[in-house]
């Protein structure tokens, strides 16, 4: 006696391939498709989750690649890390805005080399870091910066990380 295989739990493969092209957030992609696989093989909501919870257990390392820098970026600001960069760039006194963007985009660049693409960034080193010794160098240099120069200058801070990149 032949039976028929229920083929509609493959639709969470189109699901994940729709996703992508879309270019959706990859794990919201992955969600939906585990959800959509499971409700086709008729699955109940509950082992629906249990399933998706021992998957998410056992690959603890997704949240600590995601949560453990934001953490760690946030404490270092907590504690006063933009004004220490501020401190310590300002004591230079041949720092120039220009010069230090200038060694920011080899150090970027040297990194990307290496394939270290995910070394910097704008949300972990060009906000709390680069951005804020790029005013002081330019403070030092010009007593006075009015906003629009402040604006320019963390402009200019993310282009240099965009095109070290």
């Amino acid at each position: 006696m032949q039976s028929a295989v229920n083929l509609w739990p493959l639709a969470g493969v189109a699901v994940i391939v729709l996703g992508f092209v879309l270019r959706a957030h990859p794990v919201l992609v992955v969600v939906a498709a585990c959800f959509v696989t499971g409700f086709a093989a008729s699955m109940p909501v509950e082992a629906l989750l249990a399933a998706l919870g021992t998957a998410f257990i056992k690959t603890r390392n997704l949240p600590m690649i995601l949560l453990l820098p934001l953490a760690a970026i946030g404490l270092l600001e907590r504690f006063g890390l933009k004004e220490h960069a501020q401190a310590s760039i300002a004591k230079i006194r041949s720092a120039t805005a220009g010069r230090l963007l200038i060694f920011y985009l080899f150090v970027r660049e040297l990194s990307a080399a290496f394939g270290l693409t995910s070394l910097g960034g704008h949300a972990s080193m060009v906000r709390p870091l680069v951005s804020p010794m790029a005013e002081a160098a330019a403070e030092t240099q010009n007593l006075t910066l009015t906003e629009k120069m402040r604006f320019r200058i963390r402009a200019m801070t993310a282009a240099t990380d965009n095109v070290g990149l």
